[in-house]
């Protein structure tokens, strides 16, 4: 599969041959796979303008396959290595024919969501620990994750996980209806939520007619709130946030998430919405307190701050005009494409 992207950047990133990239091999795991939607596909368009043509591919499972892949770097100016960490082996072989390697990633890969056996764990470590050492640079989505890699000998630099403002309708905030808690994610994502029902329920308590709307491949199950819940697809994502007057980003601290990019923030505040976030990984760099949301900790701080945000639809308007200012400024998808150009040549 082929698409067109990239071009120009960073001197002297690596000790190689230093020139215009025009050809670059991008191997990923699965082109459905959120990251690589946000991460590479969405930048497609707008890359095609700098010149660079992406050769995407799916890693094949098939040792022939893979390794003749690999091998085929060579004809690149460089390689995007898209989330997926290449055994200890494959990861030499890739690093032997391609000119640059960059690797992007913006989950906690190095460990894993679910419990594992030992077995699994040094094999993943292993991969972590080969990619940090022979990839040129790793564009990581958040500080955690770059420092994870700079710590084992990895050269990395943060690139926000980004949208494309002009995708979003943005929240009138007319204080009209009864306020709505909005919720955007996955199935693998929903037991965060549950796990801040204590926060909700009181919650509900303080604020008479507060309802829920959750945006999501799956309903959530035994909502402490009156729930609404809305099959998440891309073209009408933008137009669902908007029936929600708070964005809400429950997040338990472990080492997994202090991995997440807080995505589903930028997208709130892509919408016009004020944001209420847990402060663990990238939220607490995302949202800025007070002025386009809350970071609480307690069941109660949660309380307080949405009933705090439904009594005022004016605090409400404020804050998410200064959530969407920040989501153009700062995570853009404009500011992807310059990165990269420059990272790139």
């Amino acid at each position: 599969m082929r698409v067109l992207s990239a071009t120009s950047g960073i001197p002297n990133l690596t000790t190689r041959q230093s020139y215009p990239v025009s050809r670059v091999l991008v191997i990923t795991n699965n082109l459905q796979q959120a990251a690589f939607r946000l991460r590479v596909q969405a930048l497609v368009q707008l890359l095609q303008q700098r010149g660079v043509t992406l050769d995407v591919h799916v890693r094949p499972r098939e040792l022939l396959a893979r390794r003749q892949l690999l091998k085929s770097a060579s004809a690149y100016d460089a390689v995007l290595l898209q989330r997926k960490m290449l055994s200890p082996g494959d990861t030499r072989l890739l690093r032997k024919h391609a000119h640059k390697l960059f690797y992007d990633v913006d989950d906690a890969v190095m460990y894993h969501s679910k419990p594992v056996g030992p077995l699994k764990r040094w094999q993943t470590w292993r991969r972590f620990l080969a990619t940090a050492r022979f990839a040129d640079h790793v564009v990581a989505g958040n500080e955690y994750l770059a420092d994870l890699f700079r710590r084992h000998g990895g050269r990395a630099t943060v690139l926000p996980t980004v949208v494309d403002p002009a995708h979003y309708q943005v929240k009138s905030h007319d204080g009209a209806n009864a306020p709505a808690l909005v919720w955007i994610g996955s199935k693998s994502t929903l037991p965060y939520l549950r796990q801040f029902s204590a926060a909700l329920t009181l919650a509900k308590n303080r604020v008479p007619g507060l309802r829920l709307i959750t945006i999501a491949d799956q309903a959530l199950s035994h909502s402490p709130l009156p729930a609404e819940h809305i099959e998440w697809s891309e073209p009408t994502e933008s137009a669902a946030l908007c029936r929600g007057d708070i964005g809400i980003a429950p997040t338990p601290k472990d080492e997994w998430t202090l991995g997440k990019c807080g995505f589903k923030i930028v997208q709130y505040m892509a919408a016009g919405l004020p944001v209420i976030a847990s402060p663990v990984g990238a939220n607490a760099q995302i949202v800025l307190p007070g002025q386009t949301g809350f970071l609480p900790e307690e069941p109660g701080d949660w309380a307080d701050a949405i009933a705090l945000l439904a009594a005022d639809p004016a605090k409400r308007k404020q804050m998410g005009a200064a959530a969407r200012a920040r989501a153009e400024e700062v995570f853009s998808i404009t500011r992807a494409v310059d990165f990269w150009a420059t990272m790139l040549a």
